[in-house]
């Protein structure tokens, strides 16, 4: 059954009672940790400035939220059995760390049958005078909260935890369906005229999301559905900056409905984040930092390919021998699944640690003595990186990586080394580019790396350009009431 929200939220370091009538925002996140963790940062930053915040997950994701309940008590939690559906074999789990690939789109579907258990549960609010909901956030994987907001009768705002041209291009796939002359050709490029710039990628950097597209298919026009319904949201909010993004941030763009975007990142900057958010590290943040205080300013190689993507036993072993040629001191933070081949840990042992499971990443980036980050390019890397001043090595492989890459590029702050999923780089070149980085051949990069982390400190301080879309954010909330 679901949970009734707490209903308190801090004022000066206090909770008060919150009362009906005032602003009560649902918060939908897409169980996915790249997804999940900056939407829970901006519902801290929402309850810390005196919204009521429910956060709605499935039984099985509600311990992913105990490092937000843990710094804001006041937050609520709607929590609701996993739907039973036919696409999800039962016990397969409920968040896509622990789902295989193949259901990572038939969990999107399936969890648009949240929306009449959800719609129960916000009326139960309102009749048990527990606080109507008075607003709805979603991620933009979970279009199907913009029908239920509808029938609360409350404003929906679309959350993408990708950047803003990433959310734009998606929206643009999915309204124009664009077709491709040769089946065969998968550097066929596609365009996208409507957005500044008209940036264009070859068809296999796309999202692997839309690729998969199969008119007709079941699974396929439920998730374009999605995708549509995100389009008559009353506004969008990005972790972006605009300092980073300013063309696709500066001016509503047809391809989302010429709705609003606020640009309220980096999210990870803007709070308080602790070292368990998102798992608990496998070593403490402060032994990492005791590690690192023996090495000079930027000299580390920070190396992480995020939560969703295990290294093939090629690729580790040319990560591992890029390594060791390199002579570059490094952190490499190994997810589950990836075999680091024998005997390195001890070969590297004086320059190096290898993290066997979740890492304290943002804590590693902002330590001084690392500069460099060899990255897959998923969004809340690449912010987490930016608003360390942290230069990349930047090794694309799917979803929205392209184009984050694409925009590290114009930037001047990342270096390429590889491209896609598959791809085995030669350990030679790779090592090459890594020693030419922690080099002086990198200190341009490094140097533009930095002051786009004072950009984004400046971005969601006080008078700046994220804090300022914030603020029109929580008023726009408050004023749904």
């Amino acid at each position: 059954m679901a949970t009734p929200p707490h209903k308190k939220h801090p004022s000066n370091g206090r909770c008060r009672d919150v009362g009906d009538g005032e602003p009560h925002v649902l918060l939908v996140p897409f169980p996915a940790q790249g997804h999940m963790l900056p939407l829970l940062d901006l519902a801290a930053l929402l309850a810390a400035r005196g919204l009521a915040v429910t956060v709605a997950v499935t039984a099985g994701n509600a311990p992913l939220l105990q490092p937000l309940l843990a710094e804001c008590p006041s937050v609520g939690v709607a929590e609701l059995p996993f739907p039973s559906t036919a696409l999800i074999p039962p016990g397969s789990g409920e968040n896509t760390k622990d789902l295989p690939r193949h259901l990572f789109r038939p969990l999107m579907v399936s969890l648009a049958a949240l929306r009449g258990p959800l719609l129960d549960w916000c009326g139960a609010q309102d009749q048990q005078g527990r606080g109507r909901v008075t607003a709805v956030v979603s991620d933009f994987f979970t279009g199907w909260t913009r029908p239920l907001a509808a029938e609360l009768g409350v404003p929906h705002v679309t959350f993408s935890p990708s950047c803003a041209l990433h959310l734009a291009m998606s929206h643009s796939l999915w309204r124009h369906l664009p077709s491709r002359r040769s089946r065969g050709d998968a550097d066929e490029v596609v365009t996208f005229p409507e957005i500044p710039g008209s940036p264009c990628f070859p068809w296999r950097q796309l999202s692997g999301l839309f690729r998969q597209y199969v008119a007709g298919d079941e699974v396929s026009e439920a998730i374009r559905q999605l995708f549509l319904w995100n389009l008559g949201s009353d506004c969008f909010v990005t972790n972006s900056f605009a300092a980073l993004e300013a063309a696709y941030v500066e001016r509503p763009l047809p391809d989302l409905s010429s709705r609003r975007v606020f640009a309220v990142g980096p999210l990870s900057n803007a709070v308080a984040t602790s070292s368990d958010r998102g798992g608990k590290p496998a070593v403490a943040a402060a032994s990492v930092a005791a590690w690192l205080d023996a090495f000079p300013d930027g000299s580390v190689v920070y190396v992480s390919f995020g939560t969703q993507h295990a290294l093939s036993p090629p690729q580790a072993a040319s990560v591992a021998d890029a390594l060791v040629r390199s002579s570059a001191a490094f952190v490499w933070a190994v997810r589950s699944g990836t075999a680091v081949p024998d005997g390195f840990d001890a070969a590297t042992a004086s320059r190096g640690m290898v993290i066997r499971g979740w890492a304290p990443q943002v804590e590693v980036l902002r330590h001084r003595a690392v500069g460099w980050f060899l990255t897959h390019c998923g969004w809340n890397s690449v912010l987490e990186a930016a608003a360390a001043g942290v230069a990349m090595l930047a090794w694309p492989m799917g979803a929205d990586q392209f184009t984050d890459a694409r925009l590290l590029a114009e930037a001047g702050v990342a270096m390429p080394v590889a491209e896609g999923a598959d791809a085995v780089p030669d350990a030679g070149r790779m090592a090459s580019a890594i020693a030419a980085a922690v080099g002086k051949e990198g200190e341009p990069v490094r140097e533009r790396a930095a002051e786009l982390g004072r950009k984004a400190a400046a971005a969601v301080a006080e008078g700046g350009s994220s804090r300022r879309d914030l603020e029109e954010l929580v008023q726009m909330l408050t004023k749904a009431v």
